[in-house]
């Protein structure tokens, strides 16, 4: 695996919920309808390829992980998940196999399974190539106490066999770059320890057809804090694979690491970023 030097820390601009708004919806089924307000920041984001160890699932609640895929950058995974999936094509399956043992191991939990809701392909708003999702522009947090058990009874019931009894479930989130280095678009993510519950809003993702486990999601996005730390890891290889809690229920209402994409200062005429996503549920006695 081909190993790049640290690019270091940047100055970019990040957009969080504007301070006037109370509740937000963004809907991409029916544009119209949204009812979106950000406030941009420019803010400092350091590269984790420069801090190894100091970065960590428990303690900013993301890592760089180093894995290799057979299928993540094949037509296939793309052309499939273009739009949105609720089934479990073949590739899908295959690339979720890929990732189930490096979410065990970092887990320690006793069973994995992916979040039976399909993968998602973005590309930055340069790329010629566009899927049904593109690059969030916005900082978020996926999910809520609330919105996550449409999910995870989703993933059970699609996961084939019986899923004993838990006692804590996490849900992990991975996110990894399909076109080569350098790109123009990458993904920031901010220090779970470093945003306070106040900072924290909520918002309705209409991202779905009527009656499927993506009709309406809620999220949280956040207000500008002074105190919060970002991190991204700069120039994404076929072989780096970002590691992020989405979801805890030893601590559901916890703050987990808000993310966004962001253009890449210095790197306007790079790669346009294509990249794919992929969640899982750990559960633990």
């Amino acid at each position: 695996m081909r190993q790049l030097e640290p690019v270091g820390p940047v100055r970019a601009t990040v957009h969080y919920f504007h301070p006037d708004l109370a509740r937000g919806r963004f809907d991409i089924i029916e544009p119209e309808r949204n009812s979106m307000a950000f406030e941009p920041h420019e803010v400092v984001i350091r590269d984790m390829r420069a801090a190894g160890a100091e970065v960590c699932l428990a303690e900013q609640g993301f890592m760089l992980a180093a894995h290799e895929s057979r299928v993540a950058r094949t037509r296939a995974i793309i052309e499939t998940n273009s739009v949105a999936q609720l089934g479990d094509p073949p590739v899908n399956r295959a690339y979720y196999e890929e990732l189930l043992p490096l979410i065990a191991q970092l887990s320690g939990a006793r069973e994995v399974i992916p979040q039976a809701t399909g993968l998602t392909v973005r590309f930055s708003q340069r790329s010629k190539r566009q899927s049904w999702a593109g690059a969030a522009g916005f900082i978020h947090l996926d999910v809520t106490q609330r919105s996550i058990e449409r999910f995870l009874q989703f993933s059970l019931a699609a996961a084939g066999r019986p899923i004993a009894p838990f006692r804590r479930v996490v849900m992990y989130q991975t996110w990894r770059a399909i076109t080569d280095p350098p790109q123009d678009n990458l993904l920031a993510l901010c220090d779970r320890r470093s945003v306070p519950v106040a900072d924290v809003k909520l918002y309705d993702a209409v991202i779905g057809a009527a009656g499927t486990a993506l009709e309406s999601v809620e999220a949280r996005s956040c207000r500008y804090g002074p105190g919060h730390r970002w991190w991204y890891a700069s120039q994404m290889t076929a072989g780096d694979l970002l590691v992020f809690i989405g979801y805890d229920s030893a601590d559901p209402e916890a703050v987990q690491p808000f993310h966004t994409g962001f253009d890449v200062p210095g790197y306007e005429h790079a790669t346009p970023r294509g990249s794919l996503e992929a969640r899982f549920f750990a559960f633990h006695d």
